[in-house]
């Protein structure tokens, strides 16, 4: 599929089992969670699924829908802040992991920005073992496509080098992905039913 996001139609108004933005704050480097956290920038937070999630939200996720939730990443930015590169997602077994679902917990005037798989080698970088990518500057990259993902779910692609434009506000992000997929194909078949 070409497509590079498709809204999709999941309940997730009462899914989190903790206050996020507090949990995060309160201690930005737990132990057993992999973070990365730049007061001036924004973080990344990898947290166990039943950390982040109520047990109904994972139920009805696992039960009713068919799919496991693997892993919670937390993306926030400060407004303005604009990273140089564009990346492609690499799970922990080293492979291109195609999709997740993403929605953010307040207002968004960012835009998600895709970008035409460029010629020439990314820079690996290993950041953390759940925040692995292949990165490439902006400056040479083709935009493909671009959206606000706001707070309502988008099964988003991340098999191709993408990047967020900020805006203005703050930016917090959940990012729900799943084993049970790992192409971009597989993402799309696997959610089709939700997709809007």
């Amino acid at each position: 599929m070409d497509d590079h996001y498709f809204r999709i139609n999941l309940d997730v108004a009462n899914s989190l089992a903790i206050d996020l933005k507090d949990y995060i704050l309160d201690n930005p480097y737990r132990p057993n969670e992999h973070a990365i956290y730049l007061e001036d920038a924004g973080g990344i937070w990898t947290l166990n699924p039943s950390t982040l999630f109520t047990q109904e939200f994972i139920d009805y996720c696992e039960q009713e829908l068919k799919f496991r939730l693997d892993i919670a990443q937390i993306f926030m930015r400060r407004p303005r802040y604009q990273h140089p590169g564009a990346h492609i997602d690499i799970s922990k077994d080293h492979t291109v992991h195609g999709g997740g679902i993403n929605w953010t917990l307040d207002v968004d005037d960012s835009q998600m920005v895709w970008y035409k798989y460029p010629k020439h080698e990314p820079v690996v970088t290993e950041r953390s073992p759940t925040d692995i990518n292949w990165e490439w500057p902006l400056d040479n990259l083709e935009e493909t496509a671009r959206t606000t993902i706001g707070t309502m779910p988008t099964l988003v692609r991340t098999d191709v080098p993408h990047t967020i434009d900020m805006g203005n506000h703050e930016r917090w992000l959940v990012s729900l992905r799943t084993l049970d997929a790992k192409t971009w194909q597989e993402h799309c078949n696997l959610f089709k039913g939700l997709i809007n």
